[in-house]
């Protein structure tokens, strides 16, 4: 499974809703498990969220579907109503649909944001903005994560 990291500043060719997907990206996914092709989906932050195809198909087979209509079924019409198969061009460069432009959280210059299985799409502004606020409390962060690390390895002996 692929394992996005890092931030990439990029830009959106806002005629054609293209954008290049860095090569520091692409280069996480390994074609025969993840798949080449990426899931478009809206996240619940608004913000576009790109899935290694592959992987994203797993996710929603663990989704229990009934043939018959449920309230619970009907939650999660709009994450497949929403969701776009996107093929990377040969550069690494894929098309965002206008509808999905228009319903998310989305500027010209955007921040690709490793998310582990994912990566988020952020107005560079916004992030810009989230990392200011988060870099106040990151050391006490990061010790808590250390913390329920030693923790779980305290469990496991």
């Amino acid at each position: 499974m692929a394992l996005f990291v890092g931030e990439f500043d990029q830009t959106i060719d806002a005629a054609k809703h293209r954008l290049a997907i860095p090569s520091p990206l692409r280069e996480q996914i390994v074609p025969d498990e993840d798949g080449k092709d990426f899931y478009l989906i809206l996240g619940p932050d608004r913000h576009l969220w790109l899935y290694p195809n592959k992987y994203y198909r797993q996710l929603l087979a663990t989704l229990q579907r009934s043939p018959l209509p449920s309230r619970k079924n009907q939650k999660g019409d709009l994450l497949f109503a929403f969701a776009r198969v996107l093929k990377p061009d040969s550069q690494g460069r894929v098309v965002l649909p206008e509808k999905a432009m228009q319903r998310a959280i989305i500027s010209e210059r955007v921040t690709l944001v490793g998310k582990g299985d994912h990566i988020e799409l952020w107005p560079t502004e916004d992030w810009e903005r989230y990392v200011e606020d988060a870099l106040k409390r990151y050391s006490e962060d990061v010790l808590d994560a250390g913390d329920e690390l030693s923790s779980a390895a305290e469990t496991d002996k």
